[in-house]
């Protein structure tokens, strides 16, 4: 696989700039509920690898239930402090656990029934390690929705992130249609 564009513009969005993705406008045209709410369930654990400031943690947070568990999962501490502030203000520190994870390797997370994948695979250096640590957190029958940004991933680098998801052990469930986005619901078989 070709992974080159990684190298050539590999990058990480800096917390200070993830307000553009953490709007009341973004929600008007990715509604969390209608992008993965009939996947998510009170009790569930979810992963959201790459959380940021927590655009959609919160919303995770929300479907989950009190009996239910978010690991919100970024590289930048500041991001993650940023959601901790914003999760114990909306009362949803105890759904919401976070993780600091290495930029080459999100490490062994928790056991997950599902797991978010927004708009930030393309910045990780190896989407084959990537997609072998979900692989290894998602329950059996466990889904995952991958999203990439159509104005940054290119058809086919984006052909190329699904085949590695492939090959790590997913099996294609659906292609959901999300505003500005390539977009496919994955299934751990």
């Amino acid at each position: 696989m070709n992974y080159a564009y990684r190298e050539q513009g590999n990058h990480v969005m800096s917390w200070r700039t993830q307000w553009t993705l953490d709007n009341p406008i973004r929600g008007l045209v990715q509604p969390p509920k209608k992008m993965f709410g009939h996947m998510v369930t009170p009790g569930m654990t979810v992963i959201d690898t790459g959380c940021g400031v927590g655009f959609f943690t919160m919303a995770l947070a929300r479907m989950v239930g009190e009996t239910g568990k978010v690991i919100a999962v970024d590289l930048q501490a500041e991001a993650l402090a940023k959601l901790e502030e914003k999760v114990e203000r909306a009362g949803l520190h105890r759904r919401v656990e976070t993780w600091k994870c290495d930029a080459n390797d999100i490490g062994v997370l928790p056991k997950a029934d599902f797991v978010l994948s927004a708009y930030m695979a393309h910045e990780v250096p190896d989407i084959d390690i990537y997609f072998h640590r979900m692989a290894q957190c998602i329950k059996r029958n466990g889904r995952m929705l991958f999203v990439e940004p159509k104005f940054h991933v290119s058809p086919n680098n984006y052909r190329e992130e699904v085949a590695a998801a492939i090959k790590a052990g997913f099996e294609l469930d659906s292609l959901p249609s999300i505003f500005f986005s390539h977009a496919v619901v994955l299934r751990k078989g």
